[in-house]
């Protein structure tokens, strides 16, 4: 009797190709999103989801997407009538019976954001879960193996111990998140695996940290140097009004000035928190992706990401450009962009034999997203 033939082990090559579409998708998205008030944008998503989930190939074969808008939209109302829509009446409640500033109120309305930080990583979660249920690969599909609730005490505590090591802690923290995310990761029935420090990411990080406190020390005096200026000409425009002598300036002119501080004060801040800390950051960015690959591994095959600082600093810089410049239209292209940079930067060292894995016997999750959505944080 022969035995059957067995299929050797495949070395994994991972290409983003592209085809036409997303912009149909993508205008079709904004159109409807204000026709129906945004309740599109659950469609939208898996719309979106499809169309890019196809053009991933893993050795020339694409990946699907098989969620839908209706399961996200269910997840949705499902969060929405057992968390958001009993906050709103209580709190409504207590401040028609109460008042807006009663401590029962206050406390109230405290109570709800602790819920909504501890549930954060929650969220994160079961949104990857949800996902990775949702994808497959020559009809495997991914999932996670492990609990929503742990990691979302570890991401509460890991918010906590940012704040108070005045971001510090953000090395540490995100390699213990990622190397619990990433070791509940399953694809069939293998698992990743994640292992690694974070000793080598800090001095990148202490770079963006230290020259992000360079910066808005910086603007922050040069605004206040100009406010201090304007003041000082107020002070002396009334010292001169009560010694009967005429200015140097009109009041026109010193309202103008005080116009000009105002506006500089909000277009710094504009640049600020949207251009240059985020291409400052896109720097450690940077880093820790490709840091955070080398610590990942697939059945024994190590995966490697070829991400640069400036790289990654241009795809920041391009993709605000586009989201500002096309008023939202280009989201799908921006989650595009993203995901093309990390496909075709990414590879796995190793082959596997991909014959032996097996369909997952998880649970599939029957809505989608709900909790991420209602926090807004984004499906990518």
């Amino acid at each position: 009797m022969t035995a059957p033939p067995i299929n050797p082990p495949e070395t994994l090559s991972f290409k983003y190709v592209p085809r036409p579409g997303l912009l149909k998708i993508a205008l079709l998205n904004f159109f409807l999103g204000i026709v129906t008030l945004t309740i599109y944008r659950f469609w939208a998503k898996a719309n979106t989801r499809k169309h890019i989930w196809s053009c991933i190939h893993i050795n020339g074969e694409p990946l699907e997407y098989t969620g839908t808008g209706g399961e996200l939209f269910r997840g949705f109302l499902m969060v929405f009538g057992l968390f958001i829509l009993p906050y709103i009446v209580i709190l409504k409640g207590l401040q028609l019976s109460l008042g807006e500033t009663h401590p029962v109120t206050t406390g109230f309305g405290l109570l709800f954001a602790f819920a909504v930080y501890f549930l954060w990583g929650f969220a994160i979660y079961k949104q990857r879960k949800y996902q990775l249920s949702r994808t497959q690969w020559r009809g495997i599909r991914g999932t996670m193996a492990g609990s929503a609730m742990v990691y979302s005490l570890a991401y509460f505590g890991s918010m906590l111990a940012r704040l108070f090591s005045f971001g510090w802690a953000t090395p540490v923290m995100d390699t213990v998140l990622q190397e619990q995310i990433t070791n509940d990761m399953r694809f069939g029935d293998a698992a990743f695996k994640f292992r690694g420090r974070a000793g080598p990411l800090y001095p990148t990080y202490a770079l963006c940290w230290f020259l992000t406190g360079a910066f808005v020390i910086g603007i922050t005096a040069f605004i206040s140097y100009e406010a201090i200026t304007w003041f000082g000409s107020e002070l002396r425009a009334l010292f001169d009004f009560f010694n009967g002598q005429t200015g140097e300036s009109t009041p026109t002119e010193r309202q103008h000035y005080l116009i000009g501080i105002i506006v500089l004060f909000i277009a710094a801040g504009l640049l600020s928190f949207f251009v240059v800390i985020p291409v400052l950051w896109a720097v450690y960015s940077a880093k820790e992706i490709r840091t955070f690959a080398n610590y990942t591994s697939f059945d024994g095959a190590q995966f490697s990401l070829n991400a640069r600082p400036w790289s990654m600093v241009w795809l920041t810089i391009s993709n605000i450009l586009l989201f500002v410049f096309t008023l939202s239209i280009a989201r799908p292209f921006i989650i595009q962009r993203n995901l093309r940079y990390l496909v075709d930067r990414l590879s796995l060292e190793g082959a596997i034999d991909i014959s032996r894995i097996q369909q997952s016997t998880a649970a599939m999750p029957k809505r989608g997203e709900g909790l991420a959505d209602a926090f807004d944080l984004g499906a990518w």
